[in-house]
């Protein structure tokens, strides 16, 4: 469901915790009854980073839509903490690390991958229509595959460990200028 084991979910949601605050839980208890709480959170965001729906992650966890997709809901918070507490990068300018990365891919591929220090795909990652006060077209973010997304690009060594990523650009970006 997560794609990490319990382990694996624990050991983030400890390196995530100090970035995320449960915001105005009082307000959230008065009206609904509860607060989000962090394991929630990481437990939607992961979910949906792996194919979920937002639309069927809001109703099982208790969640409403615009709560989910607001800049201040569950999603964006728990993406935010996530780049705070890992680091990721290609290392551009530590030539001994690409050196390293680079010898990996030649040993792994008998000498047919000489130089590559990257393995890189895309995906288009299906989200709502963007709001006016979002973005400044919400056309760009529709896609060929018929819906509204954000384009989501990922690499990995040798080993499958990402070491870059990258989800600025709309849905409607082709994966060549993302």
């Amino acid at each position: 469901m997560f794609r990490v084991d319990r382990t694996q979910f624990d050991e983030i949601l400890d390196a995530i915790s100090p970035y995320l605050d449960e915001r105005k839980a009082h307000y959230a208890i008065n009206s609904s009854g509860s607060s989000i709480s962090n394991k929630t959170r990481l437990a939607i965001t992961l979910h949906w980073l792996v194919g979920g729906s937002y639309v069927d992650l809001c109703f099982p966890w208790g969640g409403a839509v615009s709560t989910f997709v607001s800049y201040r809901g569950v999603l964006w918070p728990t993406i935010n903490a996530l780049d705070m507490a890992y680091d990721i990068g290609l290392p551009i300018h530590d030539t001994d690390k690409l050196d390293a990365l680079s010898r990996g891919f030649y040993d792994h591929s008998g000498g047919i991958l000489d130089g590559c220090v990257l393995s890189m795909d895309g995906l288009a990652s299906l989200t709502q229509q963007p709001y006016d006060y979002e973005v400044v077209y919400k056309k760009d973010y529709h896609n060929c595959k018929g819906g509204f997304a954000i384009a989501v690009l990922a690499g990995c060594d040798v080993y499958c460990h990402f070491i870059a990523a990258s989800c600025n650009h709309s849905g409607g970006t082709n994966d060549i200028i993302a």
